[in-house]
């Protein structure tokens, strides 16, 4: 008797791909600055080694990318720079959509909106605050409370204690987190000039006063916290 021997064969073929961009929300652009966008781009199941490309489409034409395109293994992090052409860059709120694309899958696409917007972060900084002042003087705490006026400003009641009725004009710089004081007369006939920076809930200002309710001029350090 003869035995045959022999041997079959099947092809195997990775299954295809299945991913998941959970981070696609609006988005706001600063019409005279950059934004970073990123996207997370997650493995579920399928072929681990295939490579995923991401673009965006329909930003309006003063507003580019660094990248146009980024590809990765999920899962990773595609990081989108955009930015304006232009410091005149026209306002507005666009339909844009995140374009995802690898060999098994095709195209898909994920819509939202990207606004170019004047940016103002005094609404972020309005409420009430516990400061702690640091001064030549003397250290003490007291309250104070801001109010938005305007793109960018703070108005802010009772700064360095000063008094109620007393009203210090704050400037804030959105793009570099930092705030001015230009020399002004408060209230109670305190003058005061200084500079700082802000953080989420909080501001630290260096300052001078000149003529403080208790006589002479103060050198101040004060933070403010929400």
């Amino acid at each position: 008797m003869t035995l045959l021997a022999g041997s079959c064969s099947k092809s195997s073929t990775n299954p295809p791909i299945s991913i998941l961009v959970d981070t696609v929300t609006n988005a706001y652009l600063n019409h005279d600055d950059s934004l970073h966008l990123p996207f997370e781009v997650r493995f579920l199941t399928g072929n681990f080694n295939e490579e995923v490309s991401l673009t965006i489409e329909g930003l309006p034409p003063t507003v580019k990318m660094v990248y146009d395109t980024i590809k990765g293994i999920p899962t990773f992090t595609a990081d989108f720079v955009l930015y304006t052409t232009s410091a005149a860059a026209p306002l507005g709120y666009y339909p844009v959509r995140l374009v995802t694309y690898s060999y098994s899958t095709g195209y898909k696409t994920y819509d939202f909106t990207l606004g170019v917007v004047h940016y103002n972060c005094s609404s972020f900084l309005t409420g009430s605050y516990t400061c702690q002042n640091a001064c030549a003087t003397s250290n003490y705490n007291y309250t104070a409370s801001a109010s938005a006026s305007g793109n960018n400003i703070l108005n802010v009641v009772n700064f360095g204690g000063y008094g109620l009725n007393t009203n210090t004009r704050i400037n804030l710089d959105c793009n570099t987190d930092s705030v001015t004081i230009t020399r002004q007369l408060i209230g109670n006939g305190v003058t005061v000039t200084g500079h700082g920076h802000f953080e989420a809930n909080k501001l630290v200002i260096a300052y001078t006063a000149e003529n403080i309710p208790t006589g002479g001029n103060d050198n101040c350090t004060v933070t403010m916290n929400k």
